[in-house]
């Protein structure tokens, strides 16, 4: 008896071992993630075990069969996700709330902007069997999504084409339900979704903001048992990110040039808690809008119908950027020309340091709000803001990188397209 006991005090303690000594930035967000790490490894193998034999405190993840028990159940689940060979897979989506797919998945229809874009890039691109409107409206970049079937408006549940959802045989519906974007809010549009599609899975993930893509990518490889290519995908996103947040960081805040957004229409503008504004502060500026309506206001929520012209003019911008759409088909800048003219002939600007400067510039809106590309924009505005602190990065190059490495398509940006305009000098 007390050399079993001795037996299985030593495992233990080489179980102990193995586990992590340090926290992880995030958690991924699957049930099996024992440790709640970044990943599903033989720690959570090894942590599930602990879990059981009473040496570790239980975690809301090590529930790998998300049945409301931790047994050897859970180990065995781990174990089938580790080799690829799990029937099912339970997973945190953007709402927090637990949703459980069936494996493989073959056939998804995908109804967010930013999702095909990511599913490509992790090599996913022939699951797709439809997509949201707008694609066929970008035939150079999506060539080939841009001809599935068109399912609705992805971010109105209600003006989606339940009956057609349907009779596509799908596996699961990677859908826009964020409740910041989504009408109605995430929450009810989750409710439509599960009321006139009932029994097929919903896959709904952060995919546009830049400081949580990584995990969700991670998350979608899981899924998509395209972990191997998520992994790649991350890689390269989070080497510029984490470039662009740590230089931006390190500067002063004398150091950020005072800079605005405008979301397409006159004075529209974007704090820092959109998409656009978060833009601003990666390239390592400073957001007047913030003063108006606070940087923590998120999503569209931030995007405000009106800014008093003499107000900005007291702000007195240093740089001025306006979104536009189309940069993939475009090659006459004129569009781009006429936008940044009409912010130059405005009198209440006249006497900005923007204008008087010529620092008014328009930037694709693909480059600022859609996952993977969400990075590119920034770099290009931080190319223009700080041209020797980035001079080693070259946003052209990158964006090439992105399209030749993850995109699948036949693109020369040096050739084609119109994205930041003008460009970045020596890019």
């Amino acid at each position: 008896m007390r050399m079993n006991r001795i037996l299985v005090m030593m495992t233990i303690s080489l179980l102990l071992l193995t586990l992590p000594a340090a926290a992880s930035d995030y958690t991924l967000g699957i049930f099996g993630n024992a440790n709640e790490d970044e990943t599903i490894n033989m720690q959570d193998v090894t942590y599930t075990e602990l879990i059981i034999l009473e040496y570790r405190d239980r975690t809301e993840l090590a529930d790998g069969k998300y049945d409301g028990k931790i047994n050897m159940q859970d180990v065995t689940q781990i174990e089938l996700v580790i080799l690829g060979k799990e029937k099912e897979l339970t997973y945190l989506d953007i709402l927090g709330e637990a949703e459980t797919v069936n494996k493989p998945i073959e056939r998804v229809a995908v109804l967010g902007y930013s999702g095909p874009l990511v599913m490509r890039a992790i090599g996913a691109r022939d699951l797709i069997v439809a997509v949201p409107d707008q694609f066929s409206q970008n035939p150079s970049f999506y060539p080939v999504i841009g001809k599935l079937p068109i399912t609705g408006n992805c971010n109105d549940a209600s003006q989606c084409s339940f009956e057609q959802l349907l009779s596509l045989d799908v596996d699961a519906i990677q859908t826009n339900i964020e409740a910041r974007w989504a009408i109605p809010t995430g929450l009810e549009s989750k409710k439509m979704f599960k009321e006139k599609i009932p029994g097929i899975p919903l896959i709904s993930l952060n995919m546009r903001e830049p400081d949580v893509l990584p995990e969700n990518v991670r998350i979608l490889g899981y899924l998509y048992d395209k972990e191997e290519e998520a992994e790649e995908f991350i890689d390269w996103y989070e080497g510029y990110y984490d470039a662009l947040k740590t230089r931006s960081e390190g500067l002063s805040d004398d150091e950020k040039p005072r800079a605005y957004f405008e979301s397409q229409h006159k004075y529209k503008c974007a704090a820092s808690g959109s998409r656009l504004g978060v833009a601003i502060n990666l390239a390592g500026g400073k957001n007047i809008i913030d003063g108006v309506i606070g940087p923590g206001d998120p999503g569209y929520g931030s995007i405000v119908n009106v800014i008093d012209p003499e107000w900005v003019m007291e702000q007195n911008p240093e740089f001025i950027f306006r979104r536009i759409f189309g940069g993939y088909e475009a090659d006459d800048p004129s569009k781009q020309a006429a936008a940044i003219q009409e912010v130059m002939d405005r009198p209440e600007l006249a006497m900005s340091d923007a204008v008087t400067n010529g620092r008014v510039y328009t930037v694709d809106d693909f480059l600022v709000s859609r996952g993977g590309l969400n990075i590119i924009g920034p770099t290009y505005m931080a190319k223009l803001m700080h041209p020797e602190l980035f001079e080693d990065i070259d946003p052209q190059a990158m964006h090439q990188e992105f399209i030749d490495e993850f995109c699948y398509i036949d693109y020369d940006i040096y050739e084609h397209g119109i994205f930041v305009y003008p460009q970045p000098e020596e890019s």
